[in-house]
């Protein structure tokens, strides 16, 4: 009887059966699950998101970035025309395609509306739909009003009303906020997970995603003016050095965002995000525009240099998203960051106990 109990014993934790065969799924009889983690099942359940939520955070970026631009504009009193029409129909445009690109991940438009019925302030998710549905109706009443201006709308009284009645500046001040947000959103959302990569850096995870969106917000809008040789020269000056300031402020919240996540960044180095990372990202969409927009400006030099930025900035969405994978589904990555490794030294801890107790 004590013989049978132990054999039952010996099968249960994946040594033999009465025959001899391996019986168990456990890593050390299962050889083509043995670097999967805890008995072959991966700690965290990776984000099945597709190609359309990276393309998402970065179309709806460009939109955020080229409000703020446009909007600080007006603030400052800068008449230039090509720029504003520019930024409004950009924003348009990345307000029709973003909800497209989402409902296209969720798979389903109810579900989407679903988000609406209720305001969390706890959910980014929540916060991040309400701030894209404010955000795109505002731009477009704004677009609309340019529309108007522009006699896209045909030259009757309708036109007339809408001009009149649409208060431009003042919406554009309303919508910068939710702009913002929106331009911060996928580093916020990522950043509120338990995927080591991305919580590692929470703190600096959404003003990193908000310096690229207005980097390649101003980008596209240099883009556009040069290329259909619009805008003033003083605004494509202005352009030209907001464009130099945020891809150095960019280049910085990047490099402290690796130092940020130490060795849970180890996905960004691996030899699938690497290249890309470092080389379409860092060197390619900063370092690179950095030094064309330092010399002497010229029609192609500003040209190439915002296409650099706008190809870096989709890059680094694409390694953000797809690294956060490749470490949710590292056990290693989570259990090191669940234990010790990652939690204060006991002097820090000393420390955090002795300003409570002061308190």
């Amino acid at each position: 009887m004590a013989d049978a109990t132990q054999e039952n014993l010996q099968a249960r934790d994946g040594q033999v059966d009465g025959k001899g065969v391996e019986t168990s799924h456990h890593p050390k009889t299962d050889p083509e699950r043995e670097d999967k983690g805890y008995y072959g099942i991966p700690p965290l359940k990776a984000p099945h998101w597709i190609w359309s939520i990276w393309v998402y955070f970065w179309i709806g970026g460009i939109g955020a970035g080229a409000h703020l631009v446009s909007t600080i504009a007006q603030l400052m009193g800068i008449e230039d025309k090509a720029l504003y029409r520019t930024a409004h129909y950009t924003v348009l445009v990345s307000m029709l395609l973003s909800p497209i690109l989402l409902i296209w991940d969720l798979g389903r438009p109810e579900r989407f509306l679903n988000m609406l019925r209720i305001l969390k302030l706890r959910s980014p998710m929540s916060l991040g739909s309400w701030a894209l549905f404010a955000f795109g109706n505002l731009g477009g009443l704004i677009a609309t009003s340019q529309a108007a201006h522009d006699g896209l709308l045909g030259r009757n009284f309708l036109s007339r009303m809408i001009t009149t009645l649409i208060p431009e500046k003042l919406l554009s001040v309303l919508a910068l906020p939710f702009a913002l947000f929106v331009g911060a959103y996928g580093g916020i959302l990522i950043a509120a997970t338990s995927v080591p990569m991305w919580a590692r850096n929470w703190f600096l995870m959404g003003p990193t995603f908000l310096a690229s969106a207005i980097s390649t917000g101003l980008s596209w809008l240099s883009f556009i003016l040069h290329l259909g040789e619009w805008g003033e020269r003083r605004t494509l000056d202005a352009l030209q050095r907001a464009e130099r300031i945020v891809l150095l402020i960019e280049a910085g919240l990047v490099a402290g965002s690796l130092v940020k996540m130490g060795r849970w960044g180890k996905p960004l180095r691996s030899k699938k995000l690497a290249p890309l990372f470092f080389g379409g990202t860092l060197l390619g969409g900063i370092l690179t525009p950095l030094a064309l927009l330092s010399g002497q400006e010229t029609r192609g030099k500003s040209l190439l240099s915002s296409v650099l930025v706008l190809l870096g900035g989709l890059a680094l969405r694409y390694t953000m998203v797809e690294g956060g994978k490749m470490s949710a589904n590292d056990p290693e990555a989570y259990f090191t960051f669940a234990s010790k490794e990652n939690a204060p030294e006991s002097e820090d801890r000393f420390n955090l106990a002795a300003g409570q107790d002061d308190r």
